[in-house]
């Protein structure tokens, strides 16, 4: 007997690879990564590195602040290590936490942001909410969204101290780096994403190596509702600097800040002040610029599925053929 309907096989089979795999398994691993950043989870953060006062690179507000910082990445899952720098005479700590690549473990990937914060009362009082416990959350957010998966290059997550001196942190560390011979190949910097300013639609400004900011871009305009402005230079005053393709060969960085950094004296009321706190966040904002962060950098380091998606997606694949030749054989 032979069917005139030969897509009547193939219907019943997508039918049954829609029951055989599971939902999950249609989105993206990128898709499944952006909705775990959680806006309630990233407050949190930024309310808890708020809380410690002051974190001025020299207090003791500043050394309990790298205590959380630490305790979080250990929590997730990863490797973590204070990477020690001298600044002034005295010995300071970065904090960096790995997530190792599967395939190309050489292969370096940096999501960071400063911890440190400042303002006319350093040593008692910088809560630093937006400058830059906002950045700072991003970094823990991504973190915690990718700790459990696998990617093919190595995810390493960083807390730079010391950047309201002269970007301390983030120079000892890329200089350590370049001597060392470690393969750098993308940094993503987070420096003030959470006052949102009045305008409508909100933006986001991008800068740095243009492949970067281009992927950053496009994320926005996949995952958020965002208005990009970009510029494809490397602008000094935060820890991407000494990552760009000028003054790291062979490495690129980018960074997202919450407007040209010429324009954030005027443009943010609470820079570098003691009202630098959360009152004056806007905490939506700040996670849709964290998920245009995560979706980046996991598109960059390669995601690899789990053996068990891969299990589903090529059982289907096989049910399909099979159910063609036997349509065939029927003809």
């Amino acid at each position: 007997m032979r069917t005139t309907d030969s897509g009547h096989h193939w219907r019943a089979g997508l039918l049954a690879l829609a029951l055989v795999v599971p939902n999950a398994a249609w989105a993206t691993p990128v898709d499944q990564f952006v909705s775990q950043i959680s806006q309630s989870q990233y407050t949190t953060y930024v309310q808890t590195l708020q809380d410690f006062e002051t974190r001025y690179f020299n207090t003791a507000g500043n050394a309990a602040a790298l205590s959380y910082i630490y305790n979080e990445f250990a929590g997730f899952g990863l490797s973590v290590a204070y990477d020690p720098f001298s600044y002034g005479g005295g010995t300071y700590n970065n904090v960096v936490a790995t997530l190792p690549g599967r395939t190309n473990p050489g292969n370096v990937y940096i999501v960071g942001a400063h911890m440190d914060s400042t303002s006319p009362d350093p040593a008692h009082h910088a809560p630093g909410a937006d400058d830059n416990a906002s950045g700072m959350a991003a970094v823990l957010s991504i973190a915690k969204a990718l700790a459990q998966s696998v990617f093919d290059a190595t995810i390493k997550f960083i807390g730079f101290n010391a950047e309201e001196q002269g970007l301390r942190g983030s120079l000892a560390y890329a200089t350590e780096a370049r001597a060392n011979g470690e393969n750098v190949v993308g940094m993503l910097n987070f420096d003030m994403i959470a006052y949102s300013g009045t305008a409508s639609p909100k933006n986001v400004f991008l800068a740095g190596n243009s492949a970067l900011v281009n992927a950053m871009v496009a994320n926005a305009n996949v995952y958020t509702s965002l208005n990009t402005q970009i510029s494809y230079s490397n602008i000094y005053g935060s820890d991407h600097y000494y990552f760009h393709s000028s003054q790291f060969p062979g490495s690129s960085s980018a960074f997202a800040i919450e407007a040209p950094p010429s324009a954030i004296p005027s443009y943010n009321p609470n820079y570098h002040k003691i009202t630098d706190t959360i009152d004056y966040l806007d905490f939506a904002y700040a996670s849709d610029i964290t998920r245009i962060g995560v979706a980046t950098i996991a598109q960059l380091a390669g995601p690899i599925p789990e053996p068990s998606t891969l299990v589903c997606i090529l059982t289907g694949i096989v049910f399909l053929a099979r159910r063609k030749q036997f349509s065939r054989h029927l003809g």
